[in-house]
């Protein structure tokens, strides 16, 4: 229970405040710790006899005498659970060292118990972290899925709870503090998913998984969640995008629901540049053309819009065809939506219609065109950010095949 490091470092500080040496030694009478280092490791026999008779024994320099690596002073008993796990002993004359003895001992055992329970504490994150990471990477795996479960129950996990995984992602390049690394982000993340049933591990640098709870009845909801956690950080000079996966109740839907919230957050950026929150329902189109090869992309990208693509204006106008088929094909709406004139509206469509000479009322051309177009918007995302990506989402888990 009691560690040499911890050991040695409280011998260090009542030795200090007092002006006597004190050792600590483990249920053998071995030195942990001492104010005299050099009596780390050595055996001290007194020790046997207080750990014994659980009581704390006062030592002459006649008592001393046949007593292996003892000098006179006091030994006190240290308890903890009600049991003596070791003992704390003071050097000086009985008399003046024994007036210390029962703060000594009090003390002592509070900063173990502090260190016991920040060791738990410490050792259960560790070990949800490794689960949620276990549980993001499992279809790599052959870990049996009963097996997962169990290790959820012992950490107080119920894994067939409804959850969804979410992605943190930090932005250095955008943030007013250089660097943020994933301890950074797992403070931020805590601040807002807290309670006993999130599970949170890092998965690169810059990157934060979060499983949890999928109950929008009980308030606030997860994207309302994710959008305090983006307020906060920004508040601390940290700008953070969220997403969203699917919803999920055992391993194999937790794992999907990880795959989809790291598509999200590769096709999210592109989709929908404006928000920093995106959740996999709203990229669906996004997430299935993300994986469609990149000379396929070309071939129907040019062979379909190639007169729009030399056309100077040609960002607008598929800007424009993207607002309108996001706007189920309704002039009004989509002008609304670009915060233009209808009649604008109107004017690009006819020109669209004229580069192309056909009609966007044939069967089939607008929703081809307003494919062809988000698929060039998000080839053009993809490009911008891979490098930046594939550095800071390094070992996430991924539907895409091609990017």
């Amino acid at each position: 229970m009691l560690g040499n490091a911890l050991a040695q470092q409280i011998a260090n500080d009542i030795t200090d405040v007092i002006g006597r040496n004190v050792l600590i030694t483990d249920e053998r009478g071995i030195v942990l710790g001492s104010g005299d280092e050099s009596r780390v490791g050595q055996f001290h026999e007194a020790s046997l006899d207080v750990v014994r008779n659980r009581r704390t024994i006062t030592h002459s320099a006649d008592d001393v005498r046949d007593l292996v690596g003892t000098l006179p002073g006091v030994t006190i008993p240290l308890v903890i659970d009600d049991r003596v796990v070791g003992t704390i002993g003071l050097s000086g004359p009985p008399a003046e060292v024994e007036q210390f003895g029962l703060l000594v001992k009090r003390q002592t055992e509070i900063l173990m118990q502090e260190a016991a329970r920040i060791g738990l504490r410490m050792t259960r994150e560790r070990a949800t972290t490794e689960l949620l990471a276990e549980i993001c990477e499992w279809h790599h795996s052959y870990a049996p899925m009963a097996r997962l479960l169990r290790r959820g129950y012992t950490l107080g996990h119920d894994l067939t709870l409804p959850r969804r995984v979410i992605l943190i992602q930090s932005d250095d390049e955008g943030s007013a503090q250089q660097e943020t690394g994933s301890e950074d982000v797992i403070r931020l993340v805590r601040r807002v998913f807290g309670s006993e049933h999130d599970l949170i591990a890092p998965l690169s640098r810059t990157v934060v998984a979060v499983a949890t709870p999928d109950d929008d009845a009980v308030p606030p909801a997860v994207r309302d969640r994710c959008a305090d956690l983006v307020k906060a950080a920004s508040a601390n000079g940290v700008l953070l995008r969220a997403a969203i996966g699917s919803p999920a109740s055992d391993i194999a839907t937790l794992n999907i629901s990880a795959r989809d919230a790291y598509d999200a957050m590769q096709v999210g950026p592109g989709a929908q540049p404006t928000l920093r929150i995106h959740a996999i329902g709203e990229v669906r189109l996004h997430q299935a053309l993300s994986v469609v090869p990149i000379d396929s992309r070309t071939r129907l990208t040019e062979g379909l819009l190639g007169p729009l693509l030399a056309d100077r204006d040609w960002k607008t106008l598929r800007d424009t065809l993207i607002a309108w088929g996001d706007s189920a094909f309704t002039v009004t709406r989509a002008a609304e939506r670009l915060h233009v004139h209808r009649n604008t509206l109107i004017y690009r469509l006819d020109k669209v219609a004229r580069l192309l000479n056909r009609s966007l009322d044939e069967p089939g051309v607008a929703v081809a065109v307003y494919v062809t177009c988000v698929l060039d918007r998000l080839s053009q995302a993809q490009r911008a950010t891979r490098s930046n990506t594939t550095r800071s989402a390094s070992g996430f888990p991924s539907t895409n095949a091609t990017s």
